[in-house]
């Protein structure tokens, strides 16, 4: 397989040759988000020293039908840009046309028309797909052409409105963007598109097809966090600041967030943008470009370092060792620890508002214990699954970043009460938590975590304490006498060096030990039963367990 490749500005491919689009190529498909991208990106790069670059532009070498001075190809790959800037420049002519500026004007017809030695003129472009290209590049190309605005080009010259309405889009975009600027502006543009740079590969026959298919092979894809890279580094301004940007980017995401880099930058789309779900290859990429003007793009690698940072705290990676931890903190280590990623995109604009100071820390720690009970009562105690609500944490992580209010954060917090279970389905769920080495059915690790998971909870309400101390599970009664003792308001969190004490004693003689406990759980049921242990039930405490537990949400909720 032979051909040659090397890179080249726009003005080399629009020289003396006549490109054609095999018919089994689709038809012209690009659109606005495409254009618009193409344009600002012309636009931003002029006088940056930068020029843009295209990709690469795979062209099959033809045989030369007339033996004339004219080099002839057929696109294999490349056909949407090239059709796009022949189309613009056929605007900026039609737009100098327009103004009589002859000279400007004569300067860009061999770009879109080629004459060759025997004085023949075609369209550098020729495709059996979009005809109405030739045909419109013909009449801009005419002085004398009777069609002398772009809507009289564009009514008379494309008459397949089903076929073309693309192209008609197409040239109206560009003509809309472009005639309000004044000449010397549109000659700059120009400019900066004939400079644009792109690798020509250039072979032949089956070759073409060969090469295009190595590029389009399936590999290794980039990640997203690569693309984002390469593109904040490449329209950073001013341009000496790159080698900056470089080692700000490896410190601030890369070094900060390691492993973490791909999750926060999906995150970071769902709290920024309101877009949750991106995990195709390229789409967070794709997201954050598109809503992402390239003049605003330091301000875009600003508010990712800043939220790199937020990250870092949520993920539980900002503590050193021996570093007193706050609340905060405790709260994401426990959603850390029980593998809740859900709720991270609102855990970034929230730590945002709190740092612009409109809400208070008090608050954001309110709103943050708020998440952490609901999360439990929600999906680790009634079993239901994330996806049920994952619309609503986007719609309101994008409304706290974007749309801040205290009606905002109410209405959020309002959301996830409306999704909590009824208090009745809620007791009755809570009751049938339970674990116990003498009941089979409670006997496994998934019910030891959601009975480990109930107590924390329960005991963080009654002590006010965030942060509690390991623990054994204490059977108050012997779970070893039946099934109902392995329920959860049988069920306390007790030292180990106690628990070891109380073995299978009644409770009468437990009363003393749960008195040196430092957990307020268990000194309640001390004080409680010291006189009157026989009234102890196991259901009517699993109750009032699951009372103080909902309640404590509600209460949360209406303190906001």
């Amino acid at each position: 397989m032979a051909f040659q490749a090397d890179q080249q500005q726009i003005s080399f491919l629009l020289g003396k040759k006549i490109y054609s689009i095999p018919r089994n190529q689709r038809k012209y498909v690009w659109k606005a988000d495409n254009w618009k991208n193409l344009l600002e990106d012309l636009d931003f790069l002029r006088g940056t020293g930068k020029a843009h670059f295209l990709g690469s532009i795979v062209l099959n070498t033809l045989p030369n039908p007339n033996n004339d001075d004219i080099e002839y190809y057929e696109i294999v790959d490349g056909q949407q840009r090239i059709t796009t800037i022949v189309m613009i420049l056929v605007v900026i002519a039609q737009i100098f046309k327009e103004r009589d500026e002859d000279a400007l004007f004569q300067g860009l017809l061999s770009y879109v028309q080629t004459t060759n030695i025997n004085n023949n003129t075609s369209c550098t472009l020729n495709t059996d797909v979009h005809t109405c290209i030739m045909n419109i590049v013909s009449h801009v190309a005419n002085r004398e052409s009777p069609y002398n605005t772009m809507q009289l080009l564009i009514t008379n010259c494309i008459t397949n409105k089903k076929q073309d309405d693309v192209i008609e889009e197409c040239l109206k975009y560009f003509y809309e963007n472009l005639s309000n600027r004044d000449t010397e502006d549109v000659a700059s543009f120009r400019n900066s598109l004939i400079s644009a740079n792109y690798v020509n590969i250039r072979t032949t026959d089956e070759d073409a097809y060969t090469v295009f298919e190595i590029l389009n092979a399936r590999g290794i894809d980039l990640e997203n966090h690569e693309l984002l890279k390469n593109y904040i580094l490449r329209y950073t301004v001013p341009v000496n600041n790159v080698d900056i940007a470089r080692q700000a980017w490896k410190e601030e995401l890369e070094n900060r967030l390691g492993k973490n880099l791909s999750s926060f930058l999906k995150h970071y789309v769902a709290h920024k943008y309101g877009i949750s779900g991106v995990t195709k290859n390229r789409a967070v990429y794709d997201t954050i470009k598109r809503n992402t003007n390239i003049a605003e793009v330091n301000m875009l690698f600003d508010d990712l370092k800043l939220k790199a940072k937020y990250y870092q705290q949520i993920i539980c990676e900002s503590n050193g060792q021996g570093e007193q931890i706050s609340e905060i903190d405790r709260i994401f280590k426990f959603m850390q620890s029980n593998r809740s990623l859900l709720f991270r995109p609102i855990y970034l604009s929230l730590l945002h508002q709190n740092e612009l100071g409109k809400i208070s820390e008090e608050n954001l720690v309110k709103v943050l214990k708020c998440i952490q009970y609901f999360f439990v009562c929600y999906n680790l105690i009634s079993k239901e699954t994330s996806n049920k609500i994952s619309e609503g944490v986007q719609k309101y992580a994008y409304q706290i970043e974007n749309e801040y209010s205290q009606d905002v954060l109410k209405n959020f917090l309002q959301h996830l009460r409306n999704r909590m279970p009824t208090k009745k389905e809620f007791i009755n769920t809570f009751k049938l938590i339970g674990y116990s080495n003498h009941c089979e059915y409670f006997h496994d690790s998934k019910n030891k975590q959601r009975a480990e998971l109930a107590l924390i909870i329960h005991e963080q309400i009654k002590s006010g304490r965030v942060e509690i101390p390991s623990f054994t599970i204490e059977h108050i009664l012997p779970d070893s006498q039946n099934r109902e003792n392995a329920g959860i308001g049988n069920l306390m969190p007790l030292e180990e060096h106690l628990n070891g004490l109380c073995n299978d004693k009644p409770l009468n003689e437990k009363i003393q030990i749960y008195d040196r406990s430092s957990f307020t759980t268990v000194r309640n049921v001390a004080d409680r039963y010291r006189d009157n242990v026989d009234n102890f039930k196991v259901e009517t405490r699993s109750k009032i367990m699951a009372e103080e537990l909902y309640n404590e949400v509600d209460r949360i909720v209406n303190a906001i």
